[in-house]
């Protein structure tokens, strides 16, 4: 019974809605309704953000070589992250008076881009210096937006795991390879939403299952090979032929799953004790609407990878005790009353337009301040002198049509194909351009051919293995091995793989759908449900009721 009107995205033109209970958070928030739709508004935060490419760089403090989320000829100021956090330097230092000549906009990137920024977004990690948005990894490598693991690599949107690799949304999980969505589990590999699960190979959406094999919707079994029982011995003797002690063995295997996951019905969506929720991947929410990856979210519209928030509109990655904020990403930590902010946490309030600011309160267009009040543009002023001033700006910003808009992708620090946006919202070198974007060519040199012939079988792998450059399969890019890599493909009995680890997370990431809803009929009862799987997937689609009764 929600009243809804429609606005046309000035983007893309499309139009989108906009329900009575958006208006009243809008009031609520102290801006008007959004002149782009939601996707649009996402494409432009997640430019914002760089997980997964790294690069070697002088550090602008101490010149020294080291590895940052930013590339080599950046216009921005860069510090190595233990520098930054030092106390030598001060970011009011860089304060200035606001000028009502220029736009907001521009003056608060100039700003942006003087003010020393962290090489990598690292919090207590112990021998993890190849990690980017982590905290308190251990002994891990190439893990992004994941904290807490131990001896982990290629892991993304992962906690809590040991002895992982090429992982993706996994979590509480021990000696996994090649997971998706995975929970609890145990020596899994090639699977897909399993949960409490351990020796599950290329499985889909199990539920306290052992020793399976090509099996799906199943719950509480044991030794299942394509979904049928088999004895303890007749499992040995099938996973040994399949041999995923080697490439080509692994390569069949996949070819024979994906032929009979085809066939395998899916849940409509993935939520779990959820009320009144709209979305993929939810759990424990109540009233989340179009939200993707999300847990403990209460009265949230428009988000991916948050949790713990309430109340609270347009925010990509990470949440955690926040409430009344809109237009965030990269932003953590007690959260209270922030608008257009990215890459803030530790307890700030009532901030606007800020990055990289740490503990603060009343702040608009700042970067990096920590601990700090009342300031605007890193200039400070007394609370009277500071709330005099702030809504002539929020006047004057209306006028130039900035206020209520997120930054623009314009002035985002990275080329926009080494943005998280690239990801979801692909454009081609010409598109990005015609925007007035950025674009990294790749470097030749990452791509020279390689005349090593990577062995099949792992037991034929030598340990120099890690001294020669490979050529992904897939891209060409040039991957090394790594030490410790090479030893968990040993252990787990797993083979070298033959595409480089930024291909191995893409094919990953495109095993779970598009963050898009559609309507489209179940397949068994044909009632209509919203769902991610578009009306033309081969799937068969279940609704809530029927998938149920499915798996029994």
């Amino acid at each position: 019974n929600r009243r809804t009107y429609m606005n046309t995205c000035k983007n893309c033109q499309r139009q989108f809605p906009v329900a009575d209970d958006d208006v009243k958070f809008y009031a609520k928030v102290g801006v008007s309704a959004p002149t782009l739709c939601p996707f649009c508004r996402q494409q432009r935060r997640l430019a914002f953000r760089n997980e997964i490419n790294l690069f070697y760089r002088r550090c602008d403090k101490t010149g020294a070589q080291i590895l940052s989320m930013y590339e080599p000829g950046s216009p921005y100021k860069i510090y190595d992250q233990t520098e930054w956090w030092k106390d030598d330097w001060d970011p009011l230092a860089y304060g200035r008076d606001f000028d009502f000549g220029k736009p907001f906009f521009e003056q608060y990137q100039e700003l942006r881009l003087v003010v020393p920024r962290m090489s990598l977004n690292c919090i207590a990690n112990e021998n993890s210096y190849f990690t980017n948005y982590a905290w308190r990894d251990k002994d891990s490598y190439l893990v992004t937006t994941a904290d807490l693991n131990e001896q982990c690599y290629y892991g993304r949107f992962s906690d809590r795991n040991y002895r992982c690799c090429d992982f993706d949304f996994t979590y509480d999980s021990r000696f996994c390879y090649e997971t998706l969505d995975t929970h609890k589990s145990e020596a899994c590999a090639f699977s897909q939403q399993v949960e409490g699960c351990s020796e599950n190979y290329f499985c889909y959406n199990m539920r306290n299952c052992h020793n399976c094999i090509f099996s799906a919707n199943q719950r509480n079994q044991s030794y299942c090979i394509f979904n049928k029982k088999v004895t303890a011995d007749e499992f040995k003797k099938f996973k040994d032929s399949l041999k995923l002690s080697t490439a080509s063995g692994v390569a069949a295997a996949a070819k024979q799953w994906n032929e009979f996951l085809q066939k395998e019905p899916r849940k409509y969506l993935n939520i779990l004790n959820c009320e009144d929720s709209l979305g993929d991947y939810l759990k424990n929410c109540k009233n989340a609407n179009f939200c993707f990856d999300c847990y403990d979210l209460h009265d949230v519209k428009y988000a991916s990878h948050l949790f713990n928030a309430k109340d609270s509109y347009d925010w990509d990655f990470v949440g955690d005790k926040c409430e009344l904020c809109y237009e965030m990403v990269s932003c953590a930590g007690e959260l209270f009353k922030c608008r257009f902010t990215m890459s803030s946490w530790n307890s700030n309030s009532e901030i606007n337009y800020c990055d990289l600011c740490l503990g603060n309160e009343y702040l608009f267009g700042c970067v990096a301040l920590r601990k700090q009040k009342y300031c605007i543009l890193n200039k400070k002023y007394t609370k009277e002198e500071y709330e005099k001033l702030v809504p002539r700006i929020i006047e004057y910003m209306k006028r130039t049509g900035e206020w209520g808009e997120f930054l623009p992708m314009q002035y985002s620090s990275f080329a926009y194909n080494d943005s998280v946006a690239f990801e979801y919202s692909p454009m081609t070198k010409e598109e990005v351009f015609a925007k007035g974007l950025r674009w990294r060519d790749p470097d030749t040199k990452e791509y020279a051919k390689s005349s090593y012939a990577i062995p099949d079988d792992i037991k034929d792998a030598p340990d120099s293995i890690i001294n020669e450059t490979l050529s992904c399969a897939e891209c060409g890019k040039n991957y090394k091995i790594v030490a410790q890599e090479l030893k968990f493909y040993k252990d787990m009995k797993l083979p070298v793989p033959l595409k480089c680890w930024l291909c191995r997370h893409k094919n990953r990431r495109l095993q779970k759908n598009p963050r898009t809803l559609s309507g489209r009929k179940c397949s068994k009862c044909g009632s209509g449900i919203f769902t991610t799987y578009s009306a033309d997937r081969p799937e068969p689609v279940y609704c809530e009721k029927c998938y149920l009764e499915f798996v029994g």
